[in-house]
C-alpha cells in the first residue's frame, strides 16, 4: 500500500478508534451509574450518574489510545494482520491504557470514591467488542474493494527482468488485492511505440518503472509519453542502493527531490518527545532545585572551586553547545589529563579511567549516581539536548574520531541517557561497541524506545550499576 494511502488510512482510523476509546468509557461508566446498587459491593462507585469522573479519562485515553493502538502494531497493513490477532493486540493496548488510568490514579491521588472498577472492567470489554467490529468491518472493506472490477487499477511493469519479478511480488503481498498487473515491458527491447500500444491495450491505469543507469533515456521517454496519455507513472529509484537510509520524495522550491535520512523524519513522535523533554527537565529541574543547591554547596564546601563545570560539547550534527554538570573533579583536571593518557581504559577517540585521581570524594559519589548531570536538564529546556538520546563528547574526542561513520551517533540530538547508559555504561571499554549502541538507538528509534530507557535508567542510576 502506498505510504500516503497508508498514512490516510492510519490517521483515519486513529481518529475513529479515539472516539471509540472515549465512548466505550463513557458507556461504560453510564452502565455501572444506572445499574446503580447491583455493583455496590465492588466497589464504591456512586449508584447516581457521575459522569464528571470519567471525563479527565477520556482526556488521557483520546492521545494515548490511538498511541498504544500503535505501538501494538494494530494499524500494521504490511504483512496483513489477521482479526484473531488483532484482537490480540486490541486487548494488550487496552489492558496497557487500564495500567496508565491507574498510574494517573496513583500519582495524582484521585480519591477511588471517583473510579469505579466495574466501569473500568466494563470498559475493557465494551471497547475490545466495537474495536474488534471496527478492525472486522475495515479488513473487509479492504478486501471488497479490491475485488471490485471498476475500483481495481490495472499496472504495467517496466524495467528489467529481475526488477519486474520484484514488482509483481510486491504487489501481490499488498492487502485488498487492489491491483492487477496486466502486463510487463522490457524497455532494452521494445521501443516506444510498442509502448504506447500495450498502454492502450490493457488500459493501464500506472505505470511502474524501475529505474537503472542502463535505461534511464527508454525511461525519460516512456515518462513523456505517460504524461502526454495522462497515465500515472511510478519511478522506482532504489537503483543507489544504501543500508540503513530511509529514501522520501519531497519537493523544494517546487523541485521534485529524493531524501535519503538515516534519522527519523518530522512527526508528532519527534514533537512529543520534545515536548516531553521539556516538561519533564522544567518539572525535575523544580522537583531537584533544593537538592541541587545543597550538593552546589557541597561542592564549593569540599573543594575549591566553581560548583559548575561546563566544557563544549559536539550537539546536533557536531554543533558546539555549552554543557553543564556539578563539578566532579579538581579544578585542574583537564591540564592533568595528559599525565593520565596512559591509563585510558577506552579504546578510541575517549578517555575513561577508573579511580580517576582527579575525581574528588564527593564527586565519586555524584558520578556513581549520575547526580553530576542534573545540570544538563538546562540544557534540555534549551533544546541542545534531550532527555533521551547518544551522550554528547567533547568536541576534541569527536575530532579524532578514526572512522568517520562514527559521525553518524551525532545525527540525533545528544541525551542524559541512552543505550549506553543502560547496557553497559563504563563497562564498555570498546568505543565502537558504544558507537553501536547509539546507532541501534538511531535506527530503531520510537517514542516508546525512549520511555523503555528512561524507565531502565532509574534503576540503573540507583544502584550506580556501570558508573566509574
Amino acid at each position: 500500500m502506498l505510504s500516503r494511502q497508508h498514512s490516510f488510512y492510519k490517521e483515519f482510523l486513529q481518529l475513529v478508534d479515539a472516539i471509540v476509546i472515549a465512548g466505550s468509557i463513557w458507556v461504560a461508566h453510564a452502565l455501572r451509574s444506572y445499574l446503580g446498587m447491583q455493583f455496590s459491593s465492588l466497589d464504591n462507585f456512586p449508584a447516581e450518574p457521575q459522569f464528571e469522573n470519567c471525563y479527565w479519562m477520556i482526556a488521557l485515553a483520546l492521545p494515548v489510545g490511538p498511541l498504544i493502538l500503535e505501538y501494538m502494531g494494530f494499524y500494521q497493513t504490511h504483512p496483513p494482520v489477521s482479526w484473531v490477532r488483532s484482537i490480540g493486540r486490541i486487548m494488550w493496548s487496552l489492558f496497557l491504557l487500564l495500567l496508565a488510568i491507574f498510574a494517573c490514579v496513583i500519582i495524582f491521588h484521585i480519591p477511588q470514591t471517583k473510579v469505579s472498577r466495574v466501569a473500568l472492567g466494563l470498559f475493557f470489554v465494551i471497547g475490545t467488542g466495537i474495536l474488534s467490529v471496527r478492525s472486522a468491518v475495515f479488513l473487509i472493506w479492504l478486501r471488497q474493494r479490491g475485488s471490485r472490477v471498476h475500483l481495481r487499477q490495472y499496472i504495467l511493469l517496466c524495467g528489467l527482468p529481475l526488477d519486474r519479478q520484484r514488482w509483481k511480488e510486491r504487489f501481490l503481498s499488498q492487502p485488498g488485492r487492489g491491483f492487477e498487473i496486466k502486463a510487463e515491458f522490457d524497455l532494452r527491447q521494445e521501443g516506444l511505440p510498442r509502448f504506447v500500444e500495450i498502454v492502450h491495450e490493457h488500459t493501464v491505469d500506472i505505470v511502474v518503472f524501475s529505474l537503472n543507469e542502463s535505461i534511464i533515456p527508454q525511461v525519460r521517454e516512456a515518462l513523456l509519453a505517460c504524461e502526454v496519455e495522462g497515465v500515472e507513472a511510478w519511478v522506482s529509484a532504489d537503483f543507489m542502493q544504501t543500508v540503513s537510509t530511509h529514501v522520501q520524495f519531497d519537493q523544494f522550491a517546487g523541485h521534485p527531490v529524493l531524501v535519503y535520512r538515516t534519522t527519523p523524519t518530522i512527526s508528532y513522535g519527534l514533537v512529543a518527545k520534545r515536548l516531553i523533554d521539556i516538561v519533564g527537565a522544567v518539572f525535575l529541574l523544580f522537583l531537584t532545585a533544593p537538592f541541587m543547591l545543597l550538593i552546589a554547596l557541597l561542592i564549593r564546601a569540599t573543594s575549591p572551586g566553581p560548583a559548575i563545570f561546563s566544557q563544549n560539547r559536539s550537539g546536533l550534527h557536531g554543533r558546539p553547545f555549552r554543557m553543564y554538570k556539578f563539578r566532579s573533579m579538581v579544578t585542574n583536571a583537564e591540564q592533568a589529563r595528559a599525565e593520565l593518557e596512559a591509563r585510558n581504559e577506552m579504546s578510541g577517540p575517549v578517555f575513561k579511567v577508573q579511580n580517576d585521581p582527579r575525581v574528588t570524594p564527593l564527586g565519586h559519589w555524584l558520578r556513581k549516581t549520575s547526580v553530576d548531570e542534573l545540570p544538563q536538564l538546562w540544557n534540555v529546556v534549551r533544546g541542545e539536548m534531550s532527555l533521551v538520546g547518544p551522550r554528547p563528547l567533547p568536541l576534541y574526542e569527536t575530532a579524532n574520531f578514526g572512522d568517520v561513520s562514527q559521525r553518524r551517533r551525532m545525527s540525533m540530538r545528544p541525551g542524559l541517557t541512552c543505550l549506553w547508559q543502560v547496557r553497559g555504561r563504563s563497562k564498555i571499554s570498546d568505543f565502537n561497541d558504544w558507537v553501536r549502541l547509539d546507532l541501534e538507538y538511531i535506527d530503531r528509534w520510537t517514542l516508546w524506545l525512549d520511555v523503555e530507557i528512561l524507565l531502565r535508567t532509574v534503576p540503573v542510576v540507583l544502584v550506580g550499576w556501570g558508573a566509574k
